[in-house]
C-alpha cells in the first residue's frame, strides 16, 4: 500500500528515494511501464517533439519484462535528473497509457500526481522473489518483473517505418533551398543535363550504401545530387519521375524522403548518428541507407555531356540530307491540352510601346526590379523573374523548355525531346528562342536584356551651373575724412535733423 508524502518529510520506507529542492520524492531513475511496444514508440514520439532525447540516452534503456503470470510488458528506464524532467516524461506517458514510477535499484514507487503533489511512499517493503529483478508499487498493488531482453534505442529507431504526411510534397521556398536527389544510374546523365540547362545550382556524387548486417545485401550504387533552390515545377516533375527520389535534410548527415516523416523527431536524438556517415531514410521503400564517409560532391557544370560534331564523308552527308527531306516535319504551333504553364515573358508589338510607358508609372519598385526588357525588330520582349508576375500586355509566353518561349496555351509539334529540339534550333544556355504566334522564330541572347527600371528612364539633360563670385573688393586707394563734431559730440552732429529740432 502507498502513503502520501507530506511536505518536509525526511524518512521513507522506499529505499533510494529522497525529496529534491521542491520537496518531491525522487529516486535516481524513473521507470515508465507500457503494455506494448507501441506505447513506447508513442511516448518517444511525444517526448522528442518537446525535449531532446540526447539528454536521456546515456542512461536510457528499453526492456521487455515478464510478470509472474507470464504476460509481457515494456519498461523504459530514464535518469531522474530533476522533478521537472520527470514531470514532462510522466505527462507524456499518461497521455499514451503508461505508468510512471521512481526509485534507485529494485523498488520503484509511484511518481507524484494531482492527489499527492509531493509523491508517494510504501507502507512496508517485502523481499523480492528469487526469479524477479525489480518491483513497482502502485496504490493498490505491487507488481514484480523479470527482465527478458533489452532493445537498443538505435536499433528501434532504424526499424520504425516512416509515416506519410498529407500534402508533405508541397514544399515552401525555404524548404526547397537544399534538397538531395537520389537518381538511378541510368538517369544520371539526363537529370544532370536538365538541371544544368535550367540553371539550377547543383553538385553530384556517386554513393555506395553499406549493408546493415552480415545477412543484408548492400543496395546498388546510385547518384546523389544536392540541388540548391530547386523550382517548384522541377520538384513536381521529379516527384512523378520513376528512378528519381527526393530527400530533405533533417540534420547535416541525415535526410528523410520528401512526403514522409519519422515517428521520432530525428533532431532530438542526433547523437545516435555517426558524424562520419550519412543516413537516408526511405519512405516508399521502407529502409535506411547508411553511406560511409561524408558526401563528396562535384559541380554538375563539369559533368555535362559534350556533343562533338565530327565531319562525315560527302556521300554519307548526301544520304543524310535525302533521308531528312523524306521524313522531316516542320516545327509548328498547335493548341495544347496540358494544364496551363507559368507565364514567364510577353511579346509586345512596338506600337504598344506607349502603353508600356504608362504602365511603368503604376508599377511598384519591386515589380520594376524583377523585369528585364529588350527592344528588337520583332517587338518588345519582356521577361519576368520566377517570383514576379509578368505584365499583362501583348502576347503572353510560357516556357516549353529552358529558354524556349511559346505562346500561352500552345505547344510545339512534333513533340520531340527538349534537348533534340534545342540542338536542331541551335539553342543553348544564356539564350532565348521565341516562337511568335505568326512568323518564324527568333533568338536573342540573355545579355541583350536589360532591367526595365534602367530602360524606363529617358535621358535627362542636366545643365552645369556657373558659380557667381559675391565677394566685395575694397577700393584701390581708401580715403579717410574727419568731420568736426563740435563741443557736444554726444548731441548728434551739427546740422543733423535731430540737432535742429
Amino acid at each position: 500500500m502507498l502513503e502520501r508524502v507530506a511536505l518536509g518529510q525526511a524518512r521513507f520506507m522506499t529505499p533510494g528515494v529522497a525529496p529534491d529542492s521542491r520537496g518531491v520524492v525522487l529516486g535516481r531513475y524513473a521507470v515508465v511501464v507500457f503494455p506494448t511496444l507501441e506505447g513506447v514508440v508513442s511516448w518517444l514520439r511525444l517526448y522528442s517533439s518537446e525535449s531532446s532525447i540526447d539528454e536521456l540516452l546515456p542512461s536510457l534503456s528499453i526492456t521487455r519484462a515478464r510478470t509472474p503470470l507470464r504476460s509481457r510488458e515494456m519498461v523504459v528506464q530514464i535518469p531522474a535528473t530533476s522533478s521537472y524532467a520527470v514531470d514532462r516524461a510522466a505527462r507524456c506517458a499518461r497521455l499514451v497509457g503508461g505508468a510512471v514510477y521512481t526509485g534507485t535499484s529494485k523498488h520503484f514507487v509511484k511518481y507524484r500526481d494531482e492527489r499527492s503533489p509531493y509523491g508517494y511512499d510504501v507502507s512496508e517493503i517485502e523481499s523480492l522473489p528469487a526469479d524477479t529483478d525489480f518491483a513497482v508499487h502502485g496504490e493498490a498493488f505491487t507488481q514484480v518483473y523479470a527482465q527478458e531482453d533489452e532493445i537498443a534505442f538505435d536499433k528501434l529507431l532504424f526499424r520504425l517505418s516512416l509515416r506519410r504526411i498529407p500534402g508533405g510534397v508541397k514544399l515552401t521556398s525555404d524548404q526547397r533551398k537544399d534538397l538531395l536527389l537520389v537518381v538511378a544510374p541510368g538517369l544520371g546523365d539526363r537529370v544532370i543535363h536538365y538541371l544544368w540547362r535550367n540553371r539550377v545550382e547543383a553538385a553530384a556524387g556517386l554513393a555506395h550504401p553499406q549493408a546493415q548486417s552480415a545477412f543484408d545485401d548492400a543496395h546498388a550504387a546510385y547518384l546523389i545530387i544536392r540541388a540548391q533552390k530547386l523550382p517548384s515545377r522541377i520538384l513536381s516533375l521529379f516527384l512523378d519521375t520513376p528512378g528519381v527520389d527526393i530527400f530533405q535534410q533533417v540534420t547535416s548527415n541525415v535526410a528523410v524522403e520528401v512526403g514522409y516523416a519519422h515517428m521520432i523527431d530525428l533532431t532530438s536524438c542526433a547523437s545516435v548518428f555517426d558524424t562520419q556517415r550519412s543516413y537516408l531514410f526511405w519512405g516508399g521503400k521502407d529502409r535506411v541507407d547508411v553511406l560511409g564517409g561524408s558526401l563528396e560532391l562535384s559541380d554538375i557544370a563539369g559533368l555535362t555531356r559534350l556533343d562533338l560534331d565530327i565531319e562525315r564523308p560527302p556521300e554519307q552527308r548526301e544520304l543524310t540530307m535525302e533521308l531528312s527531306e523524306t521524313v522531316s516535319v516542320p516545327i509548328q504551333l498547335s493548341p495544347s491540352m496540358a494544364p496551363p504553364r507559368h507565364v514567364v515573358a510577353t511579346l509586345l508589338p512596338r506600337e504598344q510601346g506607349p502603353w508600356l510607358k504608362r504602365l511603368v508609372f503604376l508599377l511598384p519598385q519591386a515589380s520594376l526590379r524583377g523585369h528585364r526588357v529588350a527592344v528588337t525588330d520583332h517587338g518588345i520582349l519582356l521577361v519576368a523573374d520566377d517570383e514576379i508576375d509578368v505584365i499583362p500586355l501583348g502576347q503572353l509566353l510560357a516556357e516549353a523548355a529552358a529558354g524556349l518561349l511559346v505562346p500561352l496555351g500552345m505547344d510545339l509539334v512534333p513533340r520531340v525531346a527538349p534537348d533534340v529540339l534545342a540542338r536542331a534550333l541551335g539553342h543553348g544556355a544564356g539564350m532565348y528562342t521565341v516562337f511568335p504566334p505568326s512568323g518564324a522564330p527568333f533568338q536573342i541572347g540573355e545579355h541583350a536584356l536589360v532591367p526595365l527600371e534602367r530602360r524606363a528612364l529617358a535621358q535627362i539633360d542636366v545643365a552645369e551651373a556657373e558659380p557667381i563670385d559675391t565677394r566685395i573688393e575694397p577700393p584701390s586707394e581708401p580715403t579717410l575724412k574727419n568731420d568736426p563734431v563740435g563741443r557736444f559730440a554726444l548731441w548728434r552732429f551739427p546740422g543733423s535733423p535731430e540737432r535742429e529740432s
